[in-house]
């Protein structure tokens, strides 16, 4: 497991840290962005297995509600080349075109008051390229891509059970907040002790109900964030 500091962090961040998902939460990717990368995955799927589009895009549905992430699946049943898959999914010609960015989400992010760590299963490269472009970047303190949840040789994203109690051991803070689009992962942080808030974003088309179980907060602005007790 391992944390990539970007810069250091504030003295005064009274043993706050935030975890920020990436998209859907930091930036709008359902219009643009996540369908072109579930189209080359499908391609991919396609290539490796030598089946239709169809059933490509079948097993890329059924390894991600299955693992959390088609990787896993793909490396468990095909013995995919982690690195090379991701290579192959996250490509795009002009990244830029693509990204929309939500309204005063670098100005709001800069303005909490903790430790502020990117935690996201998108490559690290990817990750790094979209943040530059919409100016998030420089407003984090720490990154977390999915290369590096690796824990005793084996790749372990979110949701995955292991990977919660090594992130905390890793951040060396008891007072966690996981701010994140995706429900599975906040399920499976709070039952490690990490504070967690759902956050949906307006015109993603996600169904308007309450959280249930542990997950207790819902936001639908980057801004509300700040107001969250943890």
């Amino acid at each position: 497991m391992r944390i990539r500091y970007l810069r250091r962090p504030p003295a005064r961040t009274a043993g706050r840290v935030y975890l920020l998902d990436l998209d859907n939460t930091l930036h709008e990717a359902s219009t643009h962005i996540l369908p072109e990368i579930n189209r080359q995955m499908t391609d991919y799927l396609a290539r490796k297995l030598n089946v239709s589009r169809e059933a490509a895009s079948a097993a890329r549905t059924q390894y991600w509600q299955r693992y959390g992430a088609t990787l896993l699946g793909m490396m468990r049943h095909h013995g995919i080349n982690p690195h090379e898959f991701l290579a192959e999914t996250h490509r795009f010609d002009d990244l830029k075109a693509v990204s929309r960015r939500h309204a005063s989400v670098p100005h709001r992010l800069s303005r909490l008051n903790g430790l502020r760590v990117l935690l996201t299963n998108a490559p690290r490269a990817y990750a790094t390229e979209v943040s530059k472009i919409l100016g998030l970047h420089r407003h984090y303190h720490a990154l977390v891509s999915i290369e590096d949840m690796v824990i005793h040789g084996a790749w372990r994203p979110k949701p995955t059970p292991i990977l919660w109690p090594h992130l905390k051991a890793a951040l060396k803070s008891k007072r966690l907040l996981l701010v994140d689009d995706t429900l599975g992962h906040l399920h499976e942080a709070s039952r490690h002790g990490i504070q967690t808030s759902w956050i949906t974003l307006p015109g993603l088309g996600f169904v308007a109900h309450k959280p249930k179980g542990r997950v207790r907060s819902r936001i639908r602005q980057f801004e509300q964030i700040k107001r969250l007790k943890f």
